[in-house]
């Protein structure tokens, strides 16, 4: 007992040192800690701060629908008119009895006394269709030496009830042949025309 009183304030010392002494070991050991883990531990915190925060993903918007036009209506048709049947004459006749109108191209001519004047060839009308002459293929045998003359249309004389009778030509031949020649490119044409009516003479003064 003696011992143990004698040496108690020793023990406590050593326990008080023992106490102070593991804190100070503890420190020095995280002070004394690796680089790499100091630095990893660094660097994982600065790479953490670094980094970008991740942006939303955004979608594209969706394409307008297409609008079509309108569409146009189309256009109403009518029937055609039915199509004549083949064969069948057309409604717009008209009809021209025996004696009414008779041919006169290539048909005779006869003079005022009734000789032979040739044949009508052709004819000439005017503007509104109206015949003004008769072409004559004038004199001449088969067709040599002959002339063609026109004659005005009112000197001839027609006969339809005879279909083959001659037409009459009222001038002689000798006013026929002394008539110049007919030629389309002459400009203007001559024609034989109705001799003109005699003036009548003038009354003698009076004394």
């Amino acid at each position: 007992m003696s011992v143990f009183r004698r040496d108690c304030p020793r023990l406590k010392l050593a326990v008080a040192a023992l106490v102070l002494a593991v804190p100070l070991s503890v420190v020095r050991a995280a002070n004394t800690a690796s680089p790499e883990e100091s630095g990893g531990a660094g660097a994982s915190q600065s790479e953490a701060q670094a980094a970008p925060a991740p942006t939303p993903e955004t979608k594209p918007a969706a394409p307008a629908a297409e609008t079509k036009p309108a569409a146009t209506p189309a256009p109403e048709t009518k029937p055609a008119a039915p199509a004549a049947e083949p064969g069948a004459p057309p409604k717009n006749l008209q009809l021209i009895y025996h004696g009414e109108a008779t041919s006169i191209l290539g048909k005779k001519v006869q003079g005022a006394a009734g000789e032979d004047m040739g044949r009508v060839v052709d004819l000439l009308v005017d503007a509104d269709g109206q015949p003004r002459a008769a072409v004559i293929d004038f004199g001449g045998f088969l067709g040599v030496g002959s002339r063609k003359i026109a004659v005005d249309w009112h000197l001839l004389q027609f006969r339809p009830a005879d279909q083959k009778a001659p037409m009459q030509l009222s001038v002689t031949r000798a006013e026929v042949q002394a008539a110049p020649e007919f030629k389309e490119k002459n400009e203007p044409l001559q024609i034989v025309a109705p001799p003109a009516a005699e003036a009548p003479a003038s009354p003698e003064p009076t004394k």
